[in-house]
């Protein structure tokens, strides 16, 4: 089984503050490839994943889109700049067809503010925060180390377990894969090369299916 690997903010609500925070929220559909927030961006809104799944980017100083995380159904996004009136820390784009609840910004604040859940609230948005954060702060690996990390956390968030593996559906590219684990693309490409020769992992058009999450986790803790 992969590990849960994302903190999840709605986790903290009853039932009943879940159906009202839904009940604040406008249902709205997103097409693949379509950016939700810009980095930089005023808060205006939060968005509640129902369907579909996004990744997580921010601009390092070299200017390069660095994947910081991916994101599914039962996420909120957006919080964070929400409930410090800061604008937005990262860009969020669809990687699939999404759909979701859009919650603007006074009536989160005002959900908050009625259900005394502002430490609650802003620690997960931390934790979440910091998450993130830490996943470029691992300790150093060789790229195919790294790669097989991502994998494993790429599994977790919008994988699916098969009788042939676990699929993941994706149209990120090997150059974003590189972006997000600090390599060249050339390298990645030398490193899904050496996970399919061993037999670990077979790659197709925007799928991969990961055969042995054993073999990987060992490669990933070298």
């Amino acid at each position: 089984m992969v590990e849960e690997a994302t903190h999840n903010i709605l986790k903290i609500l009853t039932p009943e503050q879940r159906a009202e925070l839904e009940a604040r929220g406008k249902r709205v559909p997103y097409e693949a490839g379509e950016r939700i927030f810009r980095e930089g961006e005023p808060s205006h809104y939060v968005l509640l994943i129902q369907k579909g799944h996004v990744k997580v980017t921010r601009q390092n100083v070299h200017e390069n889109e660095v994947i910081l995380a991916i994101r599914g159904p039962d996420e909120v996004m957006g919080d964070e700049g929400v409930l410090m009136d800061e604008p937005r820390s990262a860009t969020v784009t669809t990687i699939s067809e999404v759909v979701g609840l859009n919650i603007a910004a006074k009536d989160l604040v005002s959900f908050v503010n009625e259900h005394n859940l502002w430490p609650e609230m802003y620690r997960a948005a931390v934790r979440r925060r910091r998450q993130s954060e830490q996943l470029l702060l691992r300790a150093p690996l060789n790229v195919k180390g790294r790669l097989a990390r991502w994998l494993l956390d790429l599994a977790a968030e919008v994988g699916e377990n098969t009788e042939d593996g676990w699929v993941i559906e994706t149209t990120l590219s090997q150059q974003q894969f590189a972006g997000r684990i600090g390599a060249t693309r050339d390298a990645v490409a030398i490193a899904l090369r050496q996970l399919r020769e061993q037999g670990i992992v077979s790659t197709g058009r925007q799928r991969i299916v990961l055969h042995d999450l054993e073999r990987l986790r060992t490669t990933a803790s070298r």
